[in-house]
């Protein structure tokens, strides 16, 4: 009998990724057939809710998959706050949430076998752990590794607290493990993911006391995590029962990482700027940890970022890209920006586009306003015109543009190095991405597909470098 052939349709952020890798790792390991073209006998449909648009498309991959003759197993942000808008679309024989995807496969196997739909998606506990999901063999060139889950900040806009639960971290030890585990498959770049990693830790111990501390850290390398002992010989107890308590937050799981043999490319990815310490910039020294860093802004008017719910101001945000830039001058900087917030008036959309200008951004991600059920903002008065949202999104966009493309200017004859990827690009090039994360592009043979090699640009355009190869 031919074994059941799954096909994945993934939506939204890298963390969405990981987790749908770890899905078909899950379903290989149970015996099914994961496969990459149609036909499917069942289409995994790992969600994304952020914006009412992201939903629309993933309603619309489970219609597209049902007329295909699939059955559809629906599972991720969306179905975990709106399961009753998906489990009646067409060909949907399941609807799970975030919390059990441990669990995922048994639930496709009893509705496969039985014929009866199963729709399960639990709520948060208010002690919600981690769970443990690692991903032996990651899809794509540069390899994402979970540090942490869910979110405790509560945006007036967001709906991700309510889908992904509140923050919880992997432990150290497993976070080591697994690194060193991609780094002997031979990843050479390792991307830290998760819902908002700058909470890393805050639920894993409290702080030393003084006394304690001064104890840790008597005689030892600062580089190394506070509490290891002389004698473990790069042994990580982090986490576990020893005399001196540990306080684990996310610059000491970079310093640890940078500890590991082989790897050469760290990327911290998206943080919220008031997560931003001196401590996190200082990792920004290190030569593993790429001179890349995603702060959504959202806003550069005061009162909005009250009203959304941020936890900083335009001057702090300012501050810290002072901060960062100061440290690691060429460094790329991307941001979120949304347009359209209620209330948001025509001198607020003005403020923005200074402070835009003002942080020098290398990349934008730009957003109209979505109001999501159940959040705060989706009451709130004020709304802007959906054809003046339009105006602002554009206006956002061609100033991106602007910026990435000046910004791509500065490095023109320069010697760069890229990690390049598996998949060349629709023209036949090879491409990758440089450690300030602007893509290039570049002829050469397969051979060189997942190495680092150094490239000189010699033509930007604000999607990124054309270049030639170092030899």
């Amino acid at each position: 009998m031919a074994k059941t052939r799954v096909g994945f349709k993934t939506f939204g952020c890298k963390l969405n990724q990981y987790d749908s890798d770890f899905l078909k790792q899950a379903f290989r390991d149970a015996g099914f057939t994961v496969a990459e073209r149609c036909p499917f006998d069942l289409v995994v449909v790992n969600t994304c809710a952020v914006t009412a648009r992201s939903a629309a498309k993933c309603r619309q991959a489970v219609r597209q998959a049902a007329r295909s003759g699939a059955k559809v197993l629906v599972t991720g942000c969306y179905s975990q706050v709106a399961q009753e808008e998906l489990k009646d679309l067409p060909g949907v024989i399941a609807v799970t949430g975030v919390p059990d995807r441990q669990s995922l496969v048994e639930f496709a196997s009893t509705a496969l076998q039985s014929g009866a739909k199963v729709v399960d998606v639990r709520p948060y506990s208010s002690d919600e752990a981690f769970q443990e999901t690692p991903v032996r063999e990651p899809s794509l060139t540069r390899a994402f590794l979970k540090i942490q889950e869910g979110c405790d900040d509560y945006c007036t806009y967001c709906i991700v607290p309510y889908a992904r639960g509140p923050s919880r971290s992997r432990p150290l030890q497993s976070i080591l493990e697994e690194a060193r585990s991609l780094v002997g498959k031979g990843y050479k770049e390792i991307i830290l993911t998760g819902t908002h990693i700058g909470l890393y830790g805050k639920d894993l111990s409290k702080a030393p006391d003084e006394k304690n501390l001064s104890k840790a850290l008597d005689g030892k390398d600062l580089g190394k995590a506070p509490g290891l002992k002389e004698d473990q010989e790069g042994e990580d107890k982090a986490g576990s029962n020893t005399d001196v308590p540990v306080a684990v937050d996310l610059p000491t799981v970079v310093r640890r990482l940078t500890e590991i043999d082989g790897l050469i490319r760290l990327r911290i990815s998206s943080l919220e700027p008031h997560d931003v310490t001196p401590e996190l910039v200082h990792c920004l020294r290190f030569p593993q940890v790429c001179n890349h860093l995603h702060l959504p802004v959202q806003s550069g008017s005061d009162k909005v970022l009250r009203m959304m719910g941020r936890r900083y101001d335009v001057d702090a945000f300012l501050d810290i890209v002072g901060q960062v830039r100061r440290v690691a001058p060429d460094i790329g900087l991307s941001a979120d920006v949304i347009v359209g917030f209620p209330g948001e008036t025509e001198a607020d959309f003005e403020a923005t586009l200074d402070v835009i200008r003002q942080a020098g951004f290398s990349r934008l991600h730009v957003f109209k306003f979505s109001p999501r059920p159940g959040t705060p903002a989706f009451g709130f008065p004020g709304k802007v015109p959906g054809r003046e949202m339009d105006r602002r999104s554009k206006a956002v966009i061609a100033l991106g543009k602007e910026l990435s493309l000046d910004f791509h200017r500065k490095l023109i004859g320069r010697e760069v190095e890229i990690l390049v990827e598996d998949d060349r690009a629709r023209d036949g090039k090879l491409q990758g991405f440089t450690r300030n994360y602007v893509r290039a592009w570049f002829d050469g043979p397969d051979e060189l597909k997942g190495r680092i090699i150094a490239v000189r640009p010699y033509k930007a355009t604000y999607e990124g470098l054309l270049c030639e190869r170092v030899t």
